[in-house]
Formats: C-alpha cells, sequence, structure tokens
C-alpha cells in the first residue's frame, strides 16, 4: 500500500550560499501548501513536497515539488529524484 507523505524543505544562506534548514513535515496537502506559503515569508526559499512511498518496504514511488516559495537551489529537484 502506498503512504503519501508532505514536507516542507526550507532553505537558508550558510556563507553565501543556499542550503536546506530543517525540514516541516504537514498533516495533509491542503496543510502544507498553507504552511508553505506562511513559511515562504520568513524564510529565504521553501519548496512544498509530496512523496508517495510503499509503506512495507519504504520504497519512494514518486517525489514531486508542490510549491516552490522563494529562492531555491536548482540543483534541489534533481537531488530529491535521486532518492
Amino acid at each position: 500500500m502506498n503512504v503519501d507523505t508532505f514536507f516542507l524543505q526550507p532553505f537558508k544562506t550558510h556563507r553565501k550560499k543556499l542550503v536546506p534548514a530543517q525540514r516541516v513535515l504537514a498533516k495533509t496537502k491542503h496543510h502544507a501548501l498553507n504552511e508553505g506559503e506562511r513559511l515562504g515569508r520568513i524564510a529565504e526559499g521553501v519548496a512544498v513536497v509530496h512523496v508517495v512511498a510503499d509503506d512495507e518496504t519504504g520504497e519512494v514511488a514518486s517525489i514531486d515539488v508542490l510549491a516552490r516559495h522563494g529562492a531555491i537551489p536548482e540543483e534541489f529537484e534533481e537531488q530529491i529524484r535521486a532518492l
């Protein structure tokens, strides 16, 4: 059985480079999108991410960026697709 997970990936500048900050889990897609908008006002950048994974094996079936706010490193989507 597949399980949907939503999280926000904020970004901050460290040594003049955008780096990921602490991930924030969200309960639902609606919650993730709302929190992404809110966090996008205070963080330098935030990506709202939806992951579909197998409940038993943990194998990822798909990863999608649902929304972007502010500055997000160009390589971010490539990196998460490689998971």
